[in-house]
């Protein structure tokens, strides 16, 4: 015990400082319920539900692709690929690394469900953070945020393994820093905004259009408010916007040169035979719609997300205009791009007409909420400051709005005409028990898949027997105990062994059918016959009908020396 008077050693104390815990605040405590309830989540879902039916197959792709890195038959950093963004992928290896310590990180694509929790609960502090900085009070943070961390497509992107979470995680830090960047003017927060939007392209390509926002308010807020003649304020708003669009710029320039030296064209995400542009047509084959129609549904996937989205955006505005309140705004600006960006793509059949594409929506409408009920320090005139009964009242219908969007969105998702993954969510809930056939063969999306890759197990065949395209085929390699016994598509002969099957060795080819997208499996655009009559690659091993929602079918064909 040290004795009262007497002051301990300066090492004494430094180390006693150093020992001494970090305070555990509300909102650690916080963040770590909402992580165990994300986590919890994400396990239920990836044990007891189907990922693929719930909408997730692109992000169980992404766990076979982080796979193939390290498992393949020919493993290499090249093996990413470059129509996805990176960062989804990259943080899914050192979860992967351990496939041999705990193999369902890749069968059950796990480490996709851990990514996807821990992301969607940093994008929840991240929304904390913006309301801070927006000058919100502390309770009503506390509200919007819960709102939004229990939103019903919030807790299902956090649980089923997609883009969406660190996507989400990016572009509010992104409005964040920008917002801490307005009202302070430092170095720091804009340098920060740089590499969060850089990340965040790097995670989505659709970050462009923030990246585009960003960069040019950043250009005229530093221009207004500079001093000096027009040339020196100019000057100051270029410097200003290149320093904050240089990070997203290498970002863009470094992934189209890498992917340019790698595979030969810079811009695989547009060009590759796997990209949406590839994708949409065949998914909308026989649904051609009106523009009017379209927006139509675009209005409405936004409004089935978000249902007071339209009151919250002119009461924002009003608000912003009445208080001169711009920089509370930049937050709302960087999402609202993105927000404009993919209504207008959804509108024009540039995405798959799916909710998840208006997912920024749901941030965006918490956001112009903070706006309107932030105290609004700058407003001029007592006259126009909310007084205390009306000001309570708006915030009453503020909060009311945003909880009753949680049972509305719910409905929305359980819908079938709404959400193409309803039947998935809906044999999720059920437990697997009870189900309708819509919702059995939704419940048994993948399944046919895995039985294909049990039988090839079964086989013992050696390393490189088997031809397949991992597009169609990711959850067959990933769900085998010898993924090395497959050449895949990023194997880099494996368009050698696909032009001449028997010449190198190839044993057996699997050939995928029965659904428009299984076109688009290098087999089949190698031998377009492949499927029916195995175009001379071989005879026909056995057959495998996926009776599942996914409806992608198998046909082995062992090939003919």
């Amino acid at each position: 015990m040290i004795s009262a008077g007497i002051a301990p050693p300066i090492g004494a104390a430094r180390a006693t400082r150093h020992l001494r815990p970090r305070n555990i605040t509300p909102e650690h405590i916080g963040l770590l319920l909402v992580l165990l309830g994300y986590l919890a989540a994400t396990f239920y879902a990836a044990f007891a539900g189907n990922t693929i039916a719930l909408g997730g197959g692109d992000g169980v792709s992404r766990v076979e692709i982080a796979s193939r890195i390290f498992f393949s038959r020919d493993p290499h950093l090249g093996a990413i690929g470059f129509v996805w963004s990176p960062i989804p992928i990259l943080v899914l290896l050192p979860f992967v690394a351990f496939k041999l310590l705990w193999p369902a990180l890749v069968t059950d694509a796990v480490a996709g469900h851990i990514v996807s929790a821990v992301f969607m609960a940093g994008a929840v502090a991240q929304l904390f953070r913006l309301l801070g900085v927006m000058q919100v009070s502390r309770r009503l943070r506390w509200v919007l945020t819960a709102v939004f961390a229990l939103h019903p497509m919030i807790v299902l992107f956090a649980a089923n393994t997609m883009s969406e979470a660190p996507f989400l995680f990016f572009l509010l830090g992104t409005a964040y820093h920008m917002t801490v960047w307005l009202r302070t003017r430092e170095l720091r927060p804009l340098v920060a905004t740089g590499f969060y939007l850089a990340a965040a392209y790097l995670t989505r390509y659709e970050s462009a259009a923030a990246a585009i926002a960003v960069t040019a308010i950043v250009g005229v807020a530093t221009f207004r408010l500079s001093a000096g003649g027009l040339r020196e304020r100019l000057r100051c708003g270029a410097l200003d916007a290149a320093i904050v669009g240089a990070p997203f710029a290498a970002a863009f320039v470094g992934f189209a040169l890498a992917s340019w030296l790698l595979v030969g064209t810079p811009f695989q995400q547009f060009s590759s035979s796997y990209s949406n542009a590839a994708e949409v047509p065949l998914q909308t084959a026989g649904h051609a719609e009106t523009i009017a129609a379209a927006t139509l549904q675009a209005i409405h996937g936004v409004l089935s997300i978000e249902p007071f989205f339209p009151v919250a955006f002119v009461a924002c505005l009003v608000v912003a205009l009445k208080r001169r309140a711009w920089s509370s705004l930049g937050g709302s600006a960087v999402l609202g791009m993105v927000v404009a960006f993919m209504f207008t793509s959804y509108t024009i059949g540039e995405v798959p007409r799916l909710l998840r594409y208006l997912i920024v929506a749901i941030p965006l409408t918490i956001v112009m909420c903070g706006v309107i009920l932030a105290p609004g320090n700058n407003i001029r005139g007592a006259a126009t400051r909310f007084r205390a009964p009306l000001r309570a009242l708006v915030v009453a219908c503020i909060i009311a709005a945003l909880v009753l969007t949680v049972p509305w969105t719910a409905r929305a998702l359980l819908n079938p005409n709404v959400n193409g993954d309803a039947y998935g969510v809906q044999a999720l809930l059920k437990g697997g028990v009870g189900l309708t056939p819509d919702q059995r063969r939704a419940w048994l999306d993948g399944a046919n898949d895995v039985a294909v890759s049990r039988y090839i197990d079964s086989l013992h065949l050696r390393r490189g027997a088997i031809l397949v395209d991992d597009f169609d085929g990711f959850i067959i390699v990933m769900s085998s105990s010898r993924p090395d016994q497959y050449i895949i598509t990023s194997d880099r002969d494996f368009l050698e062994a696909l032009a001449d099957p028997a010449a190198y060795g190839v044993e057996y080819v699997l050939v995928p059918g029965g659904q428009a997208l299984t076109q688009l499996d290098a087999v089949n655009r190698q031998y377009p016959a492949a499927y029916s009559t195995g175009a001379g690659i071989g005879t026909l091993v056995k057959q495998f009908i996926d009776y599942s929602a996914r409806q992608v079918s198998w046909r082995l064909y062992r090939v003919t020396p």
